[in-house]
C-alpha cells in the first residue's frame, strides 16, 4: 500500500509541473510571452497554479532544457531571444552567404495563391490531401541571373506573414525565428538530381533536360510542428550545396 501511495504521488507531481510546463510553454510559443519577457516569480507561480515550490522548479527546469528560458541570477527566469541567424544548415543563410561573396541575390515572387494541398506538402506538413494552403513561387537571382526557382507551402496567416516580413530579400527560417518568434528545433532536408521540365528551364535559362538540384526543406518548430514545405530548383552548374555531418 505504501509503494502504491508513494508512486501515485509521484505521477500526480509529474502530472501538476507537465500542466505548468505546458501552459508557459503555450504562451512563450504563441509570442503571449515574448522574447525578453520576465516569468512570474516562483512564489506567484505557486499560488497561481496552486502547485508546491518544487513542482514550479521542475516546470521551470523543462523549459530551460528546451532553451525557451534562461535564468538570470538574482532576477528572475526570462523568455529567450531566437538566434539572430539559426544554425539550421547553409541553406538557411543563402542570401547572407551570397552577400558575403560579394554578390548581389535577391528574390523575386511570381505567384500567391491558395491551392489544394498536393500529396508531399500534406505528408511533409501533416495536414489531409487537399487541405488549403498558399503556395509561393518565387526566383531566387545572384548577380541578375535566376540560380534557383523556389515553391513554398504553408497556411495561410502564416505564408502571409512572412510574406509581408519580405522573403525577396530574408531566408524563410530566419525570418521564423528573428521575426515571427517561432523556435525551431531541426529543418528537414531532402536532395536529389532532376532533369528541367520545361516550365523550370524556361524560368532558370537553361535548356529543357539540365540536371538540376533539388532540394525539399520543412523546418520544425519545438513543439514538432512543421511550419513550411518548400522545393527548391538550383541550376547544377551555378550552386553548389555543402554540409558538414558531424556525429
Amino acid at each position: 500500500m505504501a509503494k502504491e501511495l508513494s508512486r501515485s504521488r509521484a505521477k500526480d507531481n509529474r502530472t501538476l509541473f507537465s500542466r505548468l510546463a505546458d501552459s508557459l510553454r503555450r504562451d512563450i510559443l504563441a509570442n503571449r510571452m515574448p522574447p525578453g519577457h520576465k516569468l512570474p516569480s516562483e512564489s506567484d507561480l505557486q499560488g497561481a497554479f496552486g502547485v508546491s515550490r518544487i513542482t514550479v522548479r521542475q516546470a521551470l527546469a523543462s523549459l530551460h532544457a528546451e532553451g525557451l528560458i534562461e535564468k538570470v541570477n538574482g532576477k528572475g527566469s526570462y523568455v529567450t531571444r531566437p538566434n539572430e541567424l539559426p544554425d539550421m544548415g547553409s541553406l538557411t543563410g543563402f542570401y547572407e552567404h551570397m552577400r558575403k561573396k560579394g554578390r548581389n541575390a535577391i528574390g523575386r515572387i511570381l505567384s500567391v495563391r491558395e491551392v489544394g494541398a498536393p500529396a508531399a506538402a500534406a505528408i511533409a506538413l501533416d495536414v489531409p490531401l487537399g487541405h488549403p494552403l498558399i503556395a509561393l513561387r518565387s526566383l531566387r537571382l545572384v548577380d541578375g541571373q535566376p540560380l534557383a526557382f523556389v515553391l513554398a507551402y504553408g497556411k495561410t496567416a502564416l505564408m502571409r506573414s512572412l510574406i509581408e516580413e519580405d522573403v525577396n530579400t530574408n531566408d524563410v527560417v530566419v525570418l521564423l525565428e528573428t521575426r515571427l518568434g517561432h523556435r525551431l528545433k531541426s529543418n528537414r532536408i531532402e536532395a536529389h538530381a532532376v532533369p528541367a521540365s520545361a516550365a523550370h528551364a524556361k524560368l532558370l535559362e537553361v535548356a529543357r533536360g539540365t540536371p538540376l538540384l533539388r532540394i525539399d526543406f520543412t523546418p520544425v518548430d519545438v513543439s514538432g510542428q512543421s511550419l513550411v514545405y518548400s522545393e527548391m530548383y538550383f541550376r547544377g552548374d551555378s550552386f553548389t550545396y555543402k554540409a558538414v555531418v558531424k556525429r
